[in-house]
């Protein structure tokens, strides 16, 4: 009952977002710009997302590989894929993560080290996300001039930063607190993580294959605004978006839905692109993500048939 109410409450802050987003700008305008976009840009911009969960698939199995629970490339590229597709169909990542715990019990990797290692994946793209962010502050505070906002910013990164820094020292959490499960399964996930931390080649392979995926989503968004005439500068879109992919990853909306598309035309309205042309290109994105992730639908249609058999 309590996780329908959380449900039902995200889908209202969606709808609610987006239809605020919608009554601030010109709708119609923004839906016949999205009329006009030519298939081969949509083809282009799925296939870039599709290699995006290539890259998150390699990542993860070379995470697994370094916690000892290897799985072939294959496997983990499926379940990169069928925990995008009920990401984006259940309300919120919750979903997708726990299909993906329970594809690799079924490839034989205990219950508690695939749940550790799917959260541990969720952490690195997390952490990736915060530096991307704060790689790109310099740059991000000659567009945004607004004290408030870069107030916001660096708070944000700040609490990034403190949130990784208390993760890698909860394995020193005190004996009485790992008495409950909670604390005592974040006590073995950051002693995971450190171990790796002291590994140069493997973080620097995961954090960088994690920063390329990140690009990877900004670079789909750029080709959809170009498709769709906006003049956009590349650099404004790579210091704009991560900060709006963030927002979008709170699990406060339906699969990001409403938060992005607002947040997305405050961020692209600093560099002079109309809220109607920001909104199309949010919802396009959207719509294409919907679309990468339907191979891992369809893997998981197959395997439950073969499991009724």
């Amino acid at each position: 009952m309590r996780q329908s109410i959380v449900n039902l409450a995200k889908l209202a802050i969606s709808a609610g977002l987006i239809w605020l987003s919608l009554s601030r700008i010109d709708s119609a305008s923004a839906f016949t710009l999205l009329s006009t976009l030519h298939p081969g840009v949509v083809a282009v911009t799925v296939a870039l997302l599709v290699t995006q969960h290539l890259l998150g698939g390699l990542r993860f199995h070379h995470l697994l590989r370094q916690l000892q629970t290897p799985i072939s490339k294959l496997a983990a590229i499926d379940n990169i894929f069928v925990g995008f597709f009920f990401n984006q169909i259940f309300f919120s990542f919750i979903g997708g993560d726990a299909l993906r715990v329970w594809r690799l019990v079924d490839v034989k990797i205990p219950l508690s080290s695939a749940f550790k290692s799917v959260l541990f994946d969720r952490v690195l793209g997390f952490v990736s996300l915060i530096t991307l962010i704060m790689l790109s502050l310099p740059s991000l505070f000659t567009i945004v001039t607004d004290q408030g906002m870069r107030v916001s910013l660096l708070v944000t990164v700040l609490i990034g930063i403190f949130g990784t820094i208390v993760f890698l020292l909860m394995h020193r959490l005190p004996l009485y607190l790992q008495r409950w499960r909670l604390f005592r399964i974040a006590s073995d996930i950051s002693a995971m993580a450190l171990s790796i931390s002291g590994r140069y080649s493997t973080i620097c392979y995961l954090l960088g294959i994690s920063l390329l995926i990140h690009i990877t989503n900004i670079v789909a968004i750029y080709m959809i605004a170009l498709g769709l005439g906006v003049n956009a500068n590349f650099i404004d879109f790579l210091v704009l978006i991560p900060p709006v992919m963030l927002l979008a990853i709170l699990p406060i909306s339906f699969a990001g839905w409403g938060v992005r598309e607002g947040s997305m035309a405050l961020a692209l309205g600093l560099v002079g692109i109309q809220a109607e042309q920001s909104v199309a290109v949010s919802i396009c994105f959207g719509l294409c993500m919907v679309a990468s992730g339907l191979p891992g639908g369809i893997s998981w249609l197959i395997t439950r048939k073969k499991s009724a058999e």
